[in-house]
């Protein structure tokens, strides 16, 4: 085996030490950009669910950030089915005792196969909401999901 000169080898390992604290600033870099990404509003799903059915109801929710939707996405085999997407939110009464509730936003569309959005972007952090989905005139598989974003 045939050896390297001496200033050869200080050369590579100078090299290979010089190239360590790159590949480290990267590394720290790409982490970074993940931790930053982490951080970011984005939509997430406080409710699931479907079948088919001719109306959902996912019961009491609790917000979790300004912006509420429902997303509701249904197939109605070519007779003409509609969907009507709601949002409550519960509303205490004047002086504090009970309440109900009252209808935030409504929307309705054919269920045709692509998604319907209702949104809402005033929507409280702790707030109680209720969505429902209902179908007429017939049941048709439907898809739902009620999402924060935040």
């Amino acid at each position: 085996m045939r050896r390297l000169p001496l200033a050869l080898a200080a050369g590579v390992l100078t090299a290979g030490t010089l190239l360590a604290p790159a590949a480290q600033a990267a590394t720290a870099a790409t982490a970074a950009v993940s931790v930053q990404q982490a951080s970011q509003a984005r939509w997430f799903t406080i409710w699931d669910g479907g079948g088919n059915t001719t109306g959902i109801d996912t019961g009491t929710l609790r917000s979790r950030a300004k912006v509420l939707q429902i997303v509701t996405q249904c197939w109605n085999g070519g007779d003409g089915t509609k969907a009507t997407a709601t949002l409550y939110k519960w509303v205490t009464n004047t002086s504090g005792i009970g309440g109900a509730w009252a209808n935030a936003k409504r929307d309705r569309g054919y269920c045709v196969g692509g998604k319907m959005y209702t949104r809402i972007n005033w929507a409280r952090a702790g707030e109680k909401w209720k969505a429902t989905v209902k179908l007429s005139p017939k049941a048709h598989t439907v898809r739902v999901w009620v999402q924060n974003y935040g």
